[in-house]
């Protein structure tokens, strides 16, 4: 891409972004949205299946409703193409283990080589030497691989079926991969959810996770289902995202406010070509639209996704899946 087609390219995505906040701000005082616009990040789930069982995720707690398969090329494709140039950002997973995903990498590579953002999370298990090559390889910018814990022990209790060795493992791999490619990218974030089980081994944590190789080491709040929370939350309450009110229920301890910037900025493309409002939708219950029979716009501007935002700003408490997030 040359220099004018650069500026070109980066023109769209800033008057995007301004028309996006103008769009929000409007929305937030009316109380009713308007106009058509994009979003400047898109969540694309390659597959909805993963190879672990984490007690808190839909998945690996088989409550996932949604038929698991894998996202078609024709699907894929067809989401990416339908939001350039104005797409900035792509994240590559959702309800599952994006390596489980045969043409996974191919899809990094394809955002890749249109000049956007790709990030991804996974948990490790599948990253051999030479997927760490090819990670390394096909331009993906950010990875997080997910540790919770120091001792094998401590890490399967969330990570059910997993293996630390594996997940330490592929961080070396791709910082060993980097360096040999002398490659700045992906950045590899080791990521440690903090909970009670766990909450004594965060302090080695972040030393431990830079020897590895990990370009850098975040605690993480769970997002924990409510009837769940006295099994997980972590006794230092500023790695929790709950606080017990004044009958001894728990609550988020963010004030939740009728608005919603996730409603503007982003949207989730299920494994099935789905257009959900936000990744707190785990099942797609207010699914907009399908991508297989729809454009992307047609959908995202359409009255079905227009009359949630309406609801969010009157009253966003109505929906269950908004009652605990932290938006």
């Amino acid at each position: 891409m040359n220099f004018t087609k650069q500026s070109i390219f980066l023109l769209y995505k800033l008057l995007n972004l301004c028309k996006l906040a103008t769009h929000f701000a409007i929305a937030f005082v009316s109380k009713k949205p308007s106009g058509h616009f994009r979003p400047f990040a898109i969540s694309i789930e390659p597959t909805n299946s993963c190879n672990l069982y984490c007690p808190e995720c839909p998945t690996g707690n088989l409550l996932l409703t949604r038929t698991k398969e894998n996202m078609s090329w024709e699907i894929f494709q067809k989401t990416i193409d339908g939001l350039i140039p104005q797409l900035v950002w792509v994240t590559l997973y959702f309800q599952g283990e994006p390596y489980l995903h045969p043409e996974f990498l191919n899809m990094v590579t394809y955002c890749h080589n249109k000049q956007l953002f790709t990030y991804t999370s996974t948990n490790g298990q599948l990253i051999t030497d030479t997927l760490a090559k090819q990670t390394v390889e096909s331009g993906l910018d950010k990875i997080v691989v997910s540790i919770d814990g120091l001792t094998q022990p401590v890490y399967e209790q969330y990570r059910q079926g997993g293996s630390l060795s594996k997940s330490i493992e592929a961080i070396q791999l791709l910082a060993h991969w980097k360096k040999q490619l002398k490659s700045n990218t992906p950045l590899i974030e080791a990521q440690f959810i903090v909970m009670k089980h766990n909450e004594l081994q965060l302090n080695n944590f972040k030393k431990t996770a830079k020897k590895w190789g990990a370009d850098k080491a975040v605690l993480k709040t769970a997002q924990i289902d409510l009837s769940h929370v006295d099994n997980f939350v972590p006794t230092q309450m500023r790695y929790s995202r709950y606080v017990k009110n004044s009958n001894g229920d728990w609550k988020l301890k963010k004030r939740l406010k009728n608005r919603c910037w996730r409603q503007w900025s982003g949207a989730v493309v299920t494994s099935n070509g789905d257009v959900l409002p936000c990744c707190f939708d785990k099942n797609g219950e207010h699914a907009f639209g399908n991508i297989r029979t729809e454009k992307f716009d047609t959908i995202w501007n359409g009255e079905k996704a227009n009359a949630f935002r309406q609801a969010i700003l009157k009253d966003r408490k109505q929906f269950e899946m908004c009652r605990n997030c932290t938006e």
